[in-house]
């Protein structure tokens, strides 16, 4: 299987935040500690904290109990982590059968990171945190596959519209539905799911297991009344008047101040309460209702991070060595390297995951003609199919001399015959350059439709395959769907990790 290695600063947004970590810009270096490579991540396991073995051994219980309690044995990693392990720590909101594929890259960058280091000689554990109190149903209620065909999940009647989605009811009936549209894809589909209620918690505990547990990645669900009890402290603070929001706008100050756009907005409060049917709401919203001290009598499983303190809940517990991310976390991350100190927390290093494209044989051929790969920036079809024809075109190097030699004679001539004539000889000029310009455009209609099949099938690969939706691949298709065309997902998530390995920066692979 042949796999291109692109350094992953080269395909990231040229204005974005995330490339100018990646490139290790000296004006971010205050706002994290470690950045995003090996040296970064060495440089977070030698800052010299030690690690809270016992809050590590209340961790692996509560793991080793949550994968009991969804019908699972614990990888063998699990004894390494309670142990000591270093942790290299990826997470992200419940998806379908992993959703969008850079679901799946995140935890193999997470893999591959947690391998280098064990070939450096420190123990390390790639661990995928289950953001299962996220409440935003619509951003997880759909997988899609190869020719925009999707599964759509619909709303469990019994679920608000603002319930956490990891407690939300994952019935037969759609564990059966989603079961047929895998088999419409060509994945392989397992039957023995179908018969079982479960919550959508526990059921993407299972599929992550099933894509990434012979890698040893361990899996933790945070909606747990242990966990929140140990890092009680963090959500007191927070009604205390005490918690990380001046911080957070102190340090969203100075990066806006720098000329970049805030991922996260500062909030007051930045606790949720959780109901027992799993209603969220925000910290302010729910005080409205209750006497001012009501927060005082509340049981810690009933409060919920929100995206400014969840990175810190993690933290505390995993006290991880990295964290790997994609571009919109790394932003939203040095949002918050001050209050990290504030609350006393270990930074980890900060890092990119890698990225990837995955072609299937006639898309590669489509494109190997083009000439076109992410570098050039994410074309949607048409776009794809000019850059083609201007390709075929000659180049208008010697046009343009010639023209422009054509109107410096015509000018000179004019004025030989008199001044009075140059308003009149430049006004033809102009009409004749909307005519060249005119005759441009049949050219290139005329290449169009001499080469309409490759053009029409170039477009159609680049609208259905490479940038479905005006997307990148990565953030539109499922990733057991891409390895389709590449030998199945076990070949190639093997290629995957073979292929990064010993790479020292974050980086995108082109299948």
């Amino acid at each position: 299987m042949k796999v291109t290695r692109i350094p992953q600063v080269e395909v990231l947004g040229r204005d974005s935040l995330a490339r100018a970590w990646v490139s290790k810009e000296k004006s971010l270096e205050s706002f994290w500690p470690f950045g995003s490579s090996m040296e970064g991540v060495v440089s977070s396991i030698n800052q010299g904290h030690s690690l809270n073995i016992d809050r590590r051994k209340s961790v692996s219980e509560v793991i080793r109990k949550q994968y009991l309690q969804a019908g699972l044995s614990p990888p063998d990693s699990l004894t390494a982590f309670e142990q000591g392990a270093h942790s290299v720590t990826t997470g992200h909101q419940l998806q379908l059968m992993g959703g969008p594929a850079y679901f799946h890259y995140k935890i193999l960058s997470s893999i591959r990171w947690a391998k280098q280091l064990q070939a450096k000689g420190h123990a390390a554990v790639p661990v995928f945190w289950m953001a299962s109190e996220d409440h935003d149903f619509v951003e997880i209620s759909a997988v899609h596959g190869a020719s925009a065909e999707s599964f759509v999940w619909n709303r469990p009647a019994s679920a608000s519209p603002h319930c956490a989605v990891g407690r939300m009811p994952w019935t037969a009936d759609d564990e059966r539905g989603l079961h047929d549209w895998m088999l419409s894809q060509g994945i392989d589909s397992s039957e023995e799911a179908i018969g079982v209620d479960e919550t959508l918690a526990t059921r993407v505990r299972r599929w992550v297991h099933d894509f990434f547990g012979d890698e040893g990645v361990l899996i933790l669900d945070g909606d747990d009344p242990t966990l929140k009890g140990l890092a009680n402290h963090l959500f007191v603070a927070e009604w205390a008047g005490e918690g990380i929001a001046p911080s957070v706008v102190s340090a969203t100050s100075a990066l806006e101040a720098q000329g970049w756009k805030a991922q996260l907005k500062p909030q007051v409060n930045n606790v949720f309460h959780l109901s027992n049917s799993g209603e969220r709401t925000r910290a302010d919203r729910w005080a409205t209702n209750q006497p001012t001290d009501a927060w005082r009598s509340i049981s810690p499983v009933e409060w919920s991070p929100n995206a400014s303190l969840r990175p810190l809940y993690q933290e505390f517990l995993l006290e991880s060595a990295a964290v790997v991310g994609g571009p919109g976390e790394v932003a939203y991350w040095l949002q918050l390297g001050e209050a990290f100190q504030f609350h006393g927390l270990n930074h980890p290093a900060l890092l990119m995951r890698d990225g990837g494209l995955v072609l299937s044989d006639t898309a590669s051929e489509l494109v190997g003609k083009l000439g076109w790969d992410p570098r050039k920036g994410w074309w949607r079809g048409p776009e794809a199919s000019a850059a083609w024809v201007s390709s075929q075109l000659a180049s208008e190097s010697s046009l343009q001399s010639a023209w422009k030699d054509w109107e410096s004679a015509l000018q000179a001539y004019a004025t030989g015959v008199g001044r009075e004539s140059l308003p009149a000889t430049k006004g033809t000029l102009v009409q004749m350059e909307k005519e060249l310009l005119a005759l441009k455009k049949k050219w290139r209609k005329q290449v169009r439709l001499r080469h309409a099949g490759y053009c029409q099938a170039l477009e159609e690969s680049f609208d259905k395959w490479i940038t479905p939706n005006g997307l990148p691949q990565e953030r539109q298709l499922n990733a057991l769907v891409l390895a389709q065309c590449k030998g199945g997902w076990s070949d190639w998530k093997r290629a995957w990790l073979e292929s990064v390995a010993g790479a020292e920066e974050p980086q995108f692979l082109l299948f």
